[in-house]
């Protein structure tokens, strides 16, 4: 399933490279069935929250910026990719129609389908994100990942090579999509910000993992690697959102679509378009 959305001048595509089924209170360590049961919108009848693995083909003056690739073709316990590039097929993108990959950061659930095979998947495209992510998974990388035995970062990094190019806070990638730092999650995260005309759209990567964030503002999801300064982020991209009614979209959010922040009776929340 793919969705399209315009921003002003600029189509956001929103497409699924898989999706995974796990407990509010696994995902959010601490939080209880209690505590979930005012945000049941969110989970099944199990309680259970779906993940999706979202990826973003942004199309703006001549060139098609692909932010964030999924998983590829994995399973990872509950976790399952490999959609991608046939969700691209569907919508009449190759992969070589790729002039720009943009990772929001280089967990193996947003860059698991650059690289296959000893090369990269998109053969035309420029890879980017920040300096500080690719510095921190090139030297020091987390030893305490799961995921290491599955995805490598220094090898989907060597594999890249000097397709590579650094992307940070405020650089622009492409005509009206520009870098915004949302470090936190890992320590080089960023997100995107699209702007057409009055227009304005954030993709967020993993600076939000679940919509009820933005009411239990304190929660913090399983892989956050500095809480405490992945709040920060989250606080500074919600109340931009929300005073100036840009859409906001997230890797995980349900329904590949884009949402607004809005507020009632005292707290934000995120209202699906």
């Amino acid at each position: 399933m793919t969705n399209s959305f315009k921003i002003g001048d600029i189509e956001v595509l929103a497409l699924s490279d898989g999706t995974a089924k796990v407990p509010g209170t696994m995902y959010f360590a601490g939080t209880t069935k209690e505590q979930w049961e005012k945000h049941s919108r969110w989970q099944d009848h199990e309680g259970n929250i779906e993940f999706q693995f979202a990826s973003f083909v942004i199309r703006t003056g001549d060139k098609q910026v692909l932010v964030d690739t999924g998983l590829g073709d994995v399973q990872f316990g509950p976790m399952k990719g490999g959609a991608l590039l046939g969700e691209m097929a569907s919508a009449g993108i190759k992969p070589e129609d790729i002039d720009i990959v943009f990772l929001t950061h280089l967990h193996f659930d947003h860059a698991g389908a650059c690289a296959r095979d000893g090369g990269p998947v998109f053969p035309n495209a420029t890879y980017r994100w920040s300096s500080a992510e690719n510095d921190f998974w090139t030297t020091t990388g987390n030893p305490n990942d799961p995921t290491r035995t599955l995805f490598s970062q220094k090898d989907m990094v060597a594999t890249i090579g000097s397709k590579f190019e650094a992307a940070d806070d405020g650089a622009a990638i492409a005509p009206g999509v520009n870098v915004i730092a949302t470090p936190g999650h890992t320590p080089g995260h960023a997100s995107v910000v699209v702007s057409s005309g009055q227009e304005r759209a954030f993709i967020l990567g993993d600076a939000i993992a679940c919509p009820a964030q933005l009411e239990e503002t304190e929660w913090s999801g399983m892989g956050d690697m500095d809480p405490a300064l992945a709040r920060r982020s989250q606080e500074a991209v919600a109340q931009e959102a929300e005073a100036s009614g840009a859409l906001l979209a997230a890797a995980h959010f349900p329904g590949l679509t884009f949402g607004r922040v809005l507020r009632g009776e005292g707290k934000r929340y995120w209202a699906p378009v």
